[in-house]
């Protein structure tokens, strides 16, 4: 398997190494020759122990195109729908779009679908990681087996300042240096934290609430160096079923707090990322049962190293492109309801 992986930053390290786990031949390409080497001296070797020789490194003038099975997009959002348009003329098995798939406006979207359509047999995801989880596949498979009953209530909650983000990128000085610290861009938590409206959405594609039908949202927004970002995002969410739960996502929270609950008639599941040392705890009970807790041990490489399995089934037709938590439809209707909100939130 050939992959082309855009972008040399943190995410385009995570996802290298993680096709290199699965044996997969990269190549990574960015514009800038000072991200290349910073990739090849500094970020890969202390995160993963050593260089990698057999990844090859192009700077985008050079960028070799054709012939490659995976394409992965880990740019910043604003300029990502452009690179997808292109990457779609290559015609790779798979496109993979980092999230948030782009900025709130959704430009380059329409020109993007249009250009979908000439190629059918492409599978297109869109990086939300956590969804293709070990731990969130267990909390859904006690849902699906229906030991909680019907799903009444869904919260998800991805709260965490973004000290984390910025350690793992020591050369910025903070949220103004980069498309976080602007909500327009594609940054602030209602961006950076969309993993919680994702997996709201996915929770209640399989709880059967068929789909969103209200939204309501609230936005607490900052001004620094500049920059512009929403520092907490909470969304009310009401699924066509008539039921409601609710997402909050925040840049300033810290421990971390990333947790999600099923509530149903018969008990709850609850899903607790990176909750300790070892990695995630999903907690679930049926009325009259004892309480059962598990742990899924994990470090932060293999959330992406479970998405790139999940892409080998995907490319092997285990799982439709259609069925995947990840899927192009399911992270467009994520920023679909971010760009209502934030639209709201500028109209007062």
């Amino acid at each position: 398997m050939k992959v082309k992986v855009i972008g040399a930053g943190s995410i385009g390290n995570h996802l290298s190494q993680a096709s290199r786990r699965m044996g997969w031949d990269v190549v990574v390409v960015d514009k800038d020759p000072a991200a290349l080497e910073r990739m090849k001296t500094d970020i890969y070797p202390k995160r993963y122990g050593a260089w990698d020789e057999s990844i090859e490194l192009f700077s985008s003038d050079k960028e070799p195109k054709g012939g490659f099975d995976i394409i992965m997009i880990g740019t910043p959002p604003d300029i990502r729908m452009k690179l997808a348009l292109a990457a779609l003329e290559e015609n790779p098995k798979l496109l993979h779009l980092e999230k948030p798939l782009c900025t709130p406006d959704l430009a380059g979207v329409e020109e993007f679908n249009q250009a979908l359509k000439n190629h059918p047999d492409t599978i297109v995801t869109v990086g939300y990681d956590n969804a293709v989880g070990e731990a969130v596949d267990y909390a859904i498979d006690v849902v699906k087996k229906g030991n909680i009953g019907e799903i009444l209530t869904i919260d998800v909650e991805f709260r965490e300042h973004w000290r984390g983000i910025f350690s793992a990128h020591p050369w910025l000085k903070g949220p103004w240096e980069t498309y976080l610290g602007y909500w327009r861009k594609g940054g602030g938590s209602g961006g950076e934290h969309s993993h919680a409206l994702h997996l709201w959405k996915y929770f209640a594609d399989v709880s059967g609430w068929g789909g969103i039908k209200e939204v309501k949202s609230s936005f607490s927004f900052n001004r620094e160096e500049g920059a512009e970002y929403d520092r907490v995002a909470a969304f009310v969410l009401t699924g066509v079923n008539g039921k409601i739960g609710r997402v909050v996502q925040d840049v300033v929270t810290f421990p971390v707090k990333k947790w999600a609950r099923f509530q149903g008639d018969k008990g709850f599941v609850e899903w607790m990322g990176n909750a300790v040392p070892e990695g995630d705890v999903v907690r679930w009970q049926s009325e009259g049962s004892d309480l059962v807790e598990k742990v899924f041990s994990k470090k932060r490489p293999d959330d992406f190293y479970r998405q790139t399995l999940h892409y080998g089934k995907l490319l092997s037709g285990e799982i439709s492109g259609k069925d995947s938590p990840v899927s192009y439809e399911r992270g467009l209707e994520v920023m679909k309801i971010l760009s209502r909100a934030y639209g709201e939130a500028q109209e007062g």
